[in-house]
């Protein structure tokens, strides 16, 4: 969601936090949703499996990749970051500082309800997947996205003004995934603190509602390019898994 990308990347300035940081904004999805969808296979009764099972394991993750452990502490407190400087910055188009200030609350309440399971590639791609046991309104996403494309945020972090742009823009779901209540969309920032140099941050992001519940993955790196095929490949693995679990 817009704003997500270019508040985080002042946080990851100030505590080097690179994996949780790119966690919190995996997080930021909106409220319930009671939205259903005809394909069977997506609305079948959600799986006995534990939900800590249902994530990929390190194994399933891409080729090359090396799992990285996300205290729930550390991710709580990323969010957090995240909440306060949107809830003291000035966006413009101004109506889209509302949208992100709404999703930071729903970010807390998903969090509580989630397993994370996070790894790191090459070039410095993070990957990150969420499951989650409650569903997202993922019309929602999609419409802000498309509302606000193109955001800028002005803010002050430790002393010092934060200047961001970030693009959204709207990405067809794999094939695989179609017929499914999903989504995907890609985010590029640039962001700006004090005397420094611009940060840039590329990232995919996609969810997928699956029998009651959010799936959710993200590939993210500190660069404009990055490898969309890389992504479509983890959010259809991620979804699978849960769509064929027992």
């Amino acid at each position: 969601m817009v704003g997500t990308d270019m508040i985080t990347a002042m946080i990851r300035r100030r505590n080097a936090g690179l994996v949780v940081v790119v966690a919190a904004g995996a997080m930021l999805v909106a409220g319930c949703s009671d939205k259903e969808d005809a394909a069977d296979r997506w609305n079948s009764p959600a799986p006995t499996t534990s939900r800590e099972q249902l994530v990929l394991t390190p194994a399933e993750f891409p080729s090359g990749t090396t799992k990285v452990d996300l205290p729930q502490d550390k991710l709580q407190s990323a969010v957090g970051d995240v909440s306060a400087i949107q809830q003291n910055a000035t966006f413009t188009p101004a109506e889209c500082g509302s949208t992100q200030q709404d999703l930071g609350a729903a970010t807390k309440e998903l969090l509580g309800q989630s397993s994370i399971a996070a790894a790191t590639g090459k070039s410095s791609m993070m990957f990150v997947e969420f499951v989650s046991g409650r569903t997202g309104n993922l019309q929602r996403i999609a419409d802000g996205n498309k509302r606000c494309g193109q955001v800028q945020m002005t803010s002050t972090l430790d002393g010092q003004s934060v200047t961001a742009t970030e693009h959204v823009e709207n990405q067809s779901v794999p094939q695989e995934l179609k017929g499914a209540n999903a989504i995907a969309y890609r985010v590029s920032s640039t962001a700006t603190a004090g005397a420094g140099g611009p940060m840039t941050t590329a990232a995919y992001m996609g969810y997928a509602e699956v029998r009651g519940m959010t799936v959710a993955v993200r590939v993210a790196a500190l660069q404009d390019s990055l490898d969309q095929t890389a992504f479509e490949q983890f959010f259809v693995a991620a979804v699978q898994k849960v769509a064929n679990a027992t």
